[in-house]
């Protein structure tokens, strides 16, 4: 009994012993826990731990004056990849809120709130913008556009007070962005290229860039033709950086500053519009023979004059430049064309050669490659960087014929491609379906963008006006039109307006 007495008080006594480690333990433990405080991470690895996360926000902002005066805020925000959880902790040591300020001012790059402009392209490409002021983004949107719509008549639009057309005229009928433009509240990096103002975004719309463009210094002599042209630039380029310039037949200054920079549009404004105009109608150049003078003499028997058509025209622009034209309804004839009558002698001298080559076509001698009516809507010249080497003629309807130009024999063929659809640069190398014609002279006469049913095979010897396709809108081609190139002997562009035609 005393033995088991003895047992019980030792069990007892290591009982009581344990719970008083244990209370004593859990008082001196439930003195310091229970704590929250807050663990700081700066793009996912963690500085330290703090007791008061808005007494970090308010440091933030407190030391960061330079920023708001550079940007004009009033307050300034930690950077992105700051991260603040809360924490339950028992006795760790904590950092002070100037310590783990001065880790972040470091490591990390502090934002300001603002905007981000998402223009996004139909082939799901977007351009990003990063702009202080939304405000500043619908104005200088329609600043940027009024680059490529005549002021006017964009505001006529906007404003539903266009004129209506009396005998000749344009009216847009609708105007719109061809990409989804939205507008999301974000919080900038202050490292980031963060547009302040809309006369800055008006420019980064246009240029892509914000940086100081090119200049060139007038010289005695030049115009806008010749400056846009020997700087890459197409006329219509020029004028857009250069808004001084009124027009192409602007007069220029030697010692006059330009801006070449190289325009390259963040966005793409369509515009569908009703063109009346009054067109050209070319003169036919026929021939008579007169038996009684010999081969190779001709002489004009009667000069050619140009008619006038008056043509009402559906015309879609992207950027100012035409992407798809149709001429609707019948062509009005205001004056009718006059032939130009040229005698040709066939009387044969009497040391006739039968391999004899006649003297070089002149550009008189050329045959235009369409029916009427037509409208060259893209001329030789530098467009976006890129030398456009032909003309563009379109409005003579998809499907219509196309003729020679001159007498030669077929070099090259492509039928290829989808005969309309745009397949770019990858079907038949921009040109999409097309025939090279090597002229009597020595030139290469390129057509391109037609259809796929060619009339004409490689070897065969063709004639001046004579069948070879329809007109197309495969491979590069935006729009029914006949891209009209013209090459010399050494692979040289020459501007058909004035190697072959006066356009």
């Amino acid at each position: 009994m005393k033995k088991n007495k003895t047992n019980f008080l030792g069990i007892m006594t290591i009982v009581l012993s344990c719970a008083l480690l244990f209370f004593v333990g859990f008082s001196r433990y439930s003195k310091d826990t229970a704590k929250e405080v807050y663990k700081v991470y700066l793009n996912g690895e963690m500085v330290g731990l703090i007791e008061d996360e808005k007494e970090l926000y308010n440091l933030i902002d407190e030391k960061q004056n330079q920023i708001k005066d550079k940007f004009k805020v009033s307050r300034v925000y930690p950077p992105s990849g700051l991260k603040v959880t809360k924490y339950i902790t028992y006795d760790e040591k904590l950092s002070t809120a100037n310590e783990i300020y001065n880790i972040i001012e470091d490591k990390g790059v502090f934002t300001i709130l603002g905007y981000t402009v998402s223009i996004k392209a139909d082939d799901g490409s977007v351009k990003k913008i990063n702009i202080l002021n939304k405000e500043d983004l619908e104005p200088a949107l329609m600043d940027a556009a009024k680059a490529f719509i005549e002021p006017e008549r964009l505001n006529g639009f906007l404003n539903d007070n266009q004129e209506d057309i009396i005998d000749t005229g344009k009216i847009i009928e609708n105007l719109y962005f061809d990409e989804k433009i939205t507008v999301k509240e974000s919080y900038l990096p202050i490292d980031s290229n963060i547009i302040t103002n809309k006369a800055d975004l008006t420019k980064y719309l246009l240029f892509g860039t914000l940086e100081k463009q090119e200049i060139y210094t007038v010289k005695l002599g030049d115009t806008v033709e010749n400056v846009a042209y020997n700087n890459k630039l197409s006329s219509e380029e020029l004028l857009i950086a250069n808004p001084s310039l009124s027009s192409v037949n602007s007069l220029l200054s030697a010692g006059q500053k330009l801006n070449i920079g190289l325009i390259a549009p963040q966005f793409t404004i369509v515009e569908e519009s009703t063109v009346v105009a009054d067109v050209e109608k070319a003169f036919d150049t026929v021939y008579e023979e007169d038996p009684n003078r010999y081969s190779g003499q001709t002489y004009t028997k009667q000069q050619g004059v140009n008619g006038v058509s008056r043509i009402t025209q559906k015309i879609q622009y992207k950027n100012g430049e035409i992407t798809n034209l149709e001429v609707s309804g019948t062509p009005e004839i205001i004056t009718a064309p006059i032939n130009k009558i040229v005698v040709k002698g066939t009387k044969r001298e009497p040391s006739y050669n039968p391999y004899y080559s006649s003297p070089a076509a002149s550009s008189t001698d050329w045959g235009w490659p369409t029916i009427s009516p037509y409208v060259i809507t893209s001329y030789y010249g530098w467009r976006w960087g890129r030398l456009h080497g032909g003309i563009d003629i379109s409005g003579s309807g998809y499907g219509s014929p196309i003729y020679s130009a001159t007498d030669g024999v077929v070099i090259d063929t492509f039928t290829s491609c989808p005969s309309n659809g745009y397949y770019g640069s990858s079907c038949g190398g921009g040109f999409g379906n097309y025939v090279y014609v090597k002229s009597t002279s020595g030139l290469t006469i390129i057509y391109g963008h037609i259809k796929n049913s060619i009339t004409v095979s490689v070897g065969q010897t063709v004639k001046k006006g004579q069948h070879i396709g329809y007109l197309g809108n495969s491979g590069s081609s935006t729009g029914p039109h006949l891209h009209f190139e013209i090459r010399d002997e050494n692979g040289n562009k020459l501007n058909p307006c004035k190697a072959a035609f006066v356009c």
